[in-house]
Formats: C-alpha cells, structure tokens, sequence
C-alpha cells in the first residue's frame, strides 16, 4: 500500500508540470500567431501601394473626360468633355441624313473560260 502512495505523489506532480507545459506551449503559439497577423507583408505592402496608384489613375482618366483641358497648347487642340463630345457627334449625325439605296445589279456573269493547249503541242523545237 506504501508503494501505491509514492506511485500517485509521483505522478500528480509530473500531470500537473505536464499540464503547465502544455499551456505554454499553447498560449505561446496562440501568442505569435497574433503576432504575424499584425505585421504586414510585402504583397499587402504592394497591394496598397498598387490600389493607390489605380485610384489616382482613375481619378485622372475622370478628370480628363468630364473637364475642358489642353491637349496641345502649341497646335491650339482642347479637349472637350466626353458628353459633349457626344451630343457634337449626334448632332452632325442627325444633319446628315444618308441617301435612300439605288437598286442593287447582280454582278456581270464572268466571260467563258478558253480551253488550256495540250502539253504536247507546246513542245520546244515543234517536233515530237
């Protein structure tokens, strides 16, 4: 019975270090995990700088579309916004109202084909 007691003081403290490790171990991975979701990658660095660099593009192309803006100063060529550009295109469509079509000619059938000389007529010297 001595043997059975020194049997189960022996094995409660090494559960219980057991245990302690255990938990470590666990709320220190727990602990780092959290860690590298806070610090940013080089793609989520990218990332942010290419969507910057599409946003300011976008922002330029509507700008260039909805405003008057010089596209060379030195020739005298503007640039005019888009829906205008549209009602001009319209409007000059609308002026020019296309002509009713003729009657349409069937094509001219092609002239008959001469026959080809045989190859023997065709020999150098006339001879056979």
């Amino acid at each position: 019975m001595a043997d059975d007691k020194q049997k189960s003081r022996t094995s409660i403290p090494m559960i219980v270090t057991g245990l302690v490790m255990t938990l470590l171990f666990v709320g220190l991975a727990g602990f780092l995990v959290l860690q590298r979701a806070s610090i940013p990658t080089v793609d989520e660095q990218t990332a942010q700088v290419r969507l910057k660099n599409l946003a300011d593009l976008n922002a330029e192309n509507q700008r260039i579309l909805t405003q008057y803006h010089w596209v060379d100063k030195t020739k005298g060529v503007v640039g005019i916004p888009i829906n205008r550009a549209m009602d001009l295109v319209l409007a000059e469509l609308q002026a020019n109202k296309p002509h009713a079509a003729g009657p349409v000619n069937p094509p001219a059938a092609p002239p008959p084909a001469t026959p080809a000389p045989s190859p023997n007529n065709q020999r150098p010297g006339g001879g056979q």
